[in-house]
């Protein structure tokens, strides 16, 4: 198995001295032999790999396939908000695997000094096994039948057979001594050896991981840059969107106050509304009223970031679905205008108006100045202006304030 191991570990080696560009980030073989805590980070870092591989391929796609800015800032945010997941699960398997390599080290190290004793206890015991072999060469060996004639009484006799079985016993527990010495000096080393065969793979498979690393960190730098440049490149669309904006809202502002008699009189601001496209109810609500990712959207430091508020209700229906007015009230016409594209406002008089944006087009005949009473077809569904698809985006003002319509719809 070590040898499986190492040679595992020496394709890794082999695989970054590849070129980058031939790199392509894969997973890390787990060796169940690893410490507990390395090994189960090592599956948790694979676990996540399948989105890893193609981190690089997927900016690549986000900027050359992707022709809206917006949702391209979008992705990009998507990208490197999983490149950070990534990138923690990397240093964290970093972390572990260092830490159990300085283990590993510190076990070594401690084996080494534990062996040199070891070692040295053997050398000491050998020569004492040299000495013995040395004076039984020089005097021959026992001789039991010397023992006997050369005795001269019968407790001599047994004194000198019990020596004699004392030196023969310890000549054995000698000899035994030293082959159990020797097979642990044997086992210190086959331990040593796994130990190190270990520490190479750990940082064999460290450097694969540092690797991955650095090319997680270069994408998402990369992502970074990228969305930075989009966020540059919209500031002027951002702009001229919010200036459009205000100046409309100058404008129905200074038209309340024109035709706020006018509305009145024909019977709007009363404060009551009905569903502005009969046909589709408040089922058909795509986004609803306040703080929004989208970032053309308005301005509002009280929402978390990019600080956007949606000013008002998505209604998705069919295109060219039949609006409606919400209450009575005199019709100003905004055609073409950048992010509400085709855009109707209705003032209803007592502070009341009421905005229709991304119209594919008016009713036939409608003309700004014109009077519209409540439940009279004004525009249809489209989606023009900074719009992804078909929907009406509604909005109710108070005072020139954007307001909650749900608060007056009940949705």
């Amino acid at each position: 198995m070590l040898k499986v191991r190492l040679l595992l570990a020496s394709l890794l080696a082999t695989a970054l001295w590849l070129p980058l560009s031939l790199q392509t980030t894969s997973a890390i073989y787990c060796y169940p032999g690893d410490p507990p805590a390395v090994y189960n980070a090592c599956v948790a870092y694979n676990g996540g790999i399948g989105q890893q591989v193609n981190n690089q391929n997927q900016l690549n796609s986000i900027q050359s396939q992707i022709n809206d800015a917006v949702a391209q800032i979008y992705a990009l945010d998507s990208l490197i908000a999983s490149l950070k997941t990534q990138i923690d699960a990397q240093k964290a398997l970093i972390a572990q695997t260092q830490k159990a390599i300085d283990d590993l080290s510190a076990k070594i190290r401690f084996g080494e000094s534990a062996l040199i004793q070891l070692k040295a206890h053997v050398s000491v015991r050998e020569q004492l096994l040299n000495e013995r072999l040395r004076y039984i060469d020089s005097h021959g060996g026992l001789n039991y039948v010397q023992l006997v004639l050369t005795s001269s009484s019968m407790n001599q006799l047994l004194d000198r057979m019990v020596g004699a079985q004392q030196v023969a016993a310890s000549d054995k527990r000698l000899l035994n001594d030293l082959e159990q010495m020797h097979a642990q000096v044997a086992q210190a080393n086959s331990d040593l050896d796994v130990q190190r065969g270990q520490v190479t793979a750990l940082l064999q498979q460290q450097k694969a991981t540092e690797a991955d690393l650095e090319k997680n960190l270069a994408t998402q730098n990369a992502a970074v840059v990228a969305e930075q440049k989009l966020q540059a490149a919209l500031n002027d669309k951002y702009a001229a969107v919010q200036a459009e904006r205000a100046a409309i809202d100058a404008n129905v502002a200074k038209l309340a106050q024109q035709y706020d008699a006018a509305a009145v009189k024909a019977g709007g601001g009363n404060g009551v509304f009905e569903w502005p496209i009969p046909t589709c109810g408040f089922g058909c609500i795509t986004q609803g009223f306040g703080c929004s990712s989208f970032y053309l959207e308005v301005y509002d430091p009280g929402c978390p970031y990019p600080h956007k508020i949606h000013t008002g209700i998505d209604i998705a229906a069919p295109y060219g679905t039949e609006i409606v007015a919400a209450d009575t009230g005199v019709a100003y016409l905004y055609p073409g205008s950048v992010g509400y594209g085709n855009l109707l406002v209705i003032i209803h008089g007592n502070g009341y108006a009421t905005y229709y944006g991304h119209l594919s087009r008016y009713a036939p005949g409608l003309s700004s100045g014109e009077v519209v009473p409540r439940g009279t077809t004004v525009a249809f569904e489209g989606s023009t202006g900074w719009s992804t698809g078909p929907h009406l985006h509604f909005e109710i003002r108070y005072g020139g304030v954007y307001k909650n319509p749900c608060i007056w719809l009940g949705c």
